[in-house]
C-alpha cells in the first residue's frame, strides 16, 4: 500500500460547504483506504490505499464526497513522495521571514506554472515573492503590505477557483504525518 495526501478545495469555509471529517473518514474508510487521518477541518486526508493513479484517487474522492455529502468538491492527490519533493523543492526564501505570509498554492489540476504566475501580474518584489514548482506555487507576501501586493488580488481571478492554498505551517505539517503514516 502506498501513502497518499488528499487536498479538498474549498470545504468548512465561512460555514459553508460543511462536512465532518470524522464522516469523510468513515466514507473513504468504508471504500476500501486504510489508515485515514484528517488533519484540521479544512480539507487535508492522509491515507494508505492499494491504488497508484492520483488523477483517478481524487476522481473517486470527489465521487465518495458527492454520493455521501451531496456536494461537488474538486480533489488534487500527491503521493507521499511527490509532497516530500514539493517540501523540499521550495524556495530558500520561502517560510523564512516571519512578518511574511508563507503559502503554499495548490493547483487542482494540470496547468502551465510559469502562465499562473503571469496572470498575477507584475510583482512587487520588495513586498512579494512566487516562484512555480511541480503542480504548485510558493508565495510569499509581506503582512504588513499585503494590499498592496499583485498576489493579494489572487481571489478575483479566475486561476483562483483551480487551485487550493496551503501555508507554510500546513504544508509541513502535513508532511510530517505523510513521514509519520
Amino acid at each position: 500500500m502506498k501513502t497518499y495526501l488528499g487536498l479538498l478545495r474549498g470545504i468548512n469555509v465561512g460555514g459553508n460547504s460543511l462536512i465532518k471529517m470524522s464522516d469523510l473518514r468513515d466514507a473513504l474508510v468504508k471504500e476500501g483506504h486504510s489508515e485515514v487521518q484528517t488533519y484540521i477541518q479544512s480539507g487535508n486526508i492522509i491515507f494508505k490505499s492499494e491504488r497508484t493513479n492520483t488523477t483517478k484517487l481524487a476522481e473517486e474522492i470527489t465521487l465518495i464526497i458527492n454520493k455521501n455529502f451531496g456536494m461537488s468538491v474538486d480533489v488534487v492527490v500527491f503521493s507521499k513522495t511527490e509532497w516530500q519533493k514539493i517540501i523540499a523543492s521550495a524556495p530558500q526564501w520561502w517560510g523564512t521571514d516571519t512578518s511574511w505570509k508563507h503559502n503554499l498554492l495548490v493547483l487542482m489540476r494540470a496547468h502551465d506554472m510559469a502562465e499562473a504566475v503571469q496572470t498575477l501580474g507584475t510583482l512587487k518584489l520588495e513586498i512579494e515573492s512566487v516562484e512555480p514548482g511541480e503542480r504548485v506555487l510558493y508565495q510569499s507576501m509581506s503582512l504588513e503590505k499585503f494590499g498592496r501586493t499583485s498576489s493579494s488580488k489572487l481571489v478575483s481571478m479566475p486561476v483562483y477557483k483551480k487551485m487550493t492554498i496551503r501555508n507554510f505551517n500546513t504544508a509541513n505539517k502535513l508532511l510530517t504525518l505523510l513521514n509519520e503514516l
